[in-house]
């Protein structure tokens, strides 16, 4: 049998925060039994990320760097010594041959190259065809919350990448037809390859809820946030909805954050609000802390998927989100969706999911229900028909 050979670059792989990075483990993981594919993994040297060999031993396929740091090579914005270090080194690296992406990463027999970094693609030419991944365009929907020298960085990698891609996965048919709206591209170019959940693994009671409790000070009882506290992410809306409570509320309930910001902390502390904060959640807790929660909040402004939502739902959480973007296409009937900068109407599905009992246990198996549209094994089979069909 012939076998389609994929390279995938690897970069930011085990920055497990992320659900982009949830993303891209999970599929991999699943891609890599395929018998008609052979995978080999590259992780880019970089400023940012160092290579342990340790830390990747769940991928049954050969990782290798490249053969020069990424800053090199590419076109990113560099400050003025790397870029002094770049235009001495480029003729030496020119010597040594390294013209195309396929140099770069000593990979000349690939016949697919895939990238799982939102919005990233080479910057060297490449023989073979490339894979990209736009989860989202969040910089062109909400640029206010991105600097002026990001922006600029991202629309000329997003350039580049409509430019080298044969094909284009997102997460949902939102991100898809954004994609289409800013890129003015074919549609067909772009597949969507929707985020899965482990439903078996959050459905599955936790075996020692207190010692995850202790471990985290986490409090009795709680309403969560669960994710990252960029500016997109309206975390300030759940905490002034948070402060609309009553007091009898708030006193039986407490706020859980994760990965707060200064920001988080700062409007916390205007709005006499006290959470609990945790600066991050294994992998092997991360059920635990949602089946513990009376109700999952999480009001985005954008959003290409939104994983907390489907992992709240397997859990058993009722979930209270956004009404915009891609959220109501992933939250389904199983949610209350409200305006996210609405707080007292999110005040007020916050309190009718916590006292209402027959419509808190409707959202529950409407959750349930929800959650098996989104498979990680259907998804990854239609990654591999994306991939064995070019």
């Amino acid at each position: 049998m012939m076998k389609r050979k994929v390279n995938v670059n690897m970069e930011g792989f085990n920055l497990f925060k992320e659900g982009t990075v949830v993303y891209a483990n999970e599929l991999i993981l699943r891609l890599m039994n395929y018998k008609d594919i052979e995978i080999r993994g590259t992780i880019p040297r970089s400023i940012r990320f160092s290579y342990n060999p340790q830390e990747y031993t769940r991928f049954a396929f050969p990782i290798t760097t490249t053969r020069f740091p990424e800053w090199l090579v590419s076109s990113q914005s560099l400050d003025w010594k790397h870029k002094l270090v770049r235009g001495i080194l480029r003729p030496l690296i020119s010597r040594h041959r390294i013209f195309s992406y396929n140099d770069w990463v000593a990979d000349t027999e690939s016949d697919v190259f895939l990238f799982f970094l939102n919005g990233r693609a080479p910057n060297l030419p490449t023989k073979g065809n490339v894979i990209t991944c736009v989860h989202d365009v969040t910089p062109f929907r909400v640029p206010q919350t991105f600097t002026e020298n990001f922006l600029e960085s991202y629309k000329r990698n997003f350039e580049n990448l409509i430019g080298k891609s044969a094909k284009i996965i997102t997460d949902s048919d939102f991100s898809k037809r954004d994609i289409i709206d800013y890129a003015h591209i074919d549609e067909n170019r772009i597949e969507v390859v929707y985020c899965g959940v482990n439903a078996e693994e959050f459905a599955v009671p936790c075996p020692a809820p207190e010692n995850v409790r202790a471990k985290y000070n986490l409090p009795e009882k709680y309403i969560l946030y669960f994710g990252t506290c960029g500016p997109r992410k309206n975390v300030e809306s759940v905490i002034r909805s948070y402060a609309r409570l009553p007091e009898a509320v708030r006193r039986e309930y407490a706020l859980v954050i994760t990965n707060p910001q200064e920001a988080t902390k700062s409007c916390a502390a205007e709005n006499v609000v006290t959470p609990c904060y945790i600066d991050g959640v294994s992998a092997e807790d991360k059920a635990a802390v949602y089946q513990m929660a009376s109700v999952l909040v999480w009001p985005s402004l954008y959003e290409g998927f939104g994983l907390p939502i489907v992992e709240a739902q397997a859990a058993g959480t009722p979930v209270v989100c956004s009404n915009v973007t891609s959220l109501p296409e992933v939250a389904g009937d199983a949610a209350v969706l409200v305006e996210p900068k609405d707080t007292e109407a999110m005040a007020a599905a916050i309190e009718r999911c916590l006292y209402d009992e027959p419509f808190r246990q409707d959202l529950i198996t409407k959750g349930h229900r929800n959650v098996r549209r989104f498979n990680w094994d259907d998804s990854a089979r239609r990654l591999h028909d994306i991939i064995v069909t070019l």
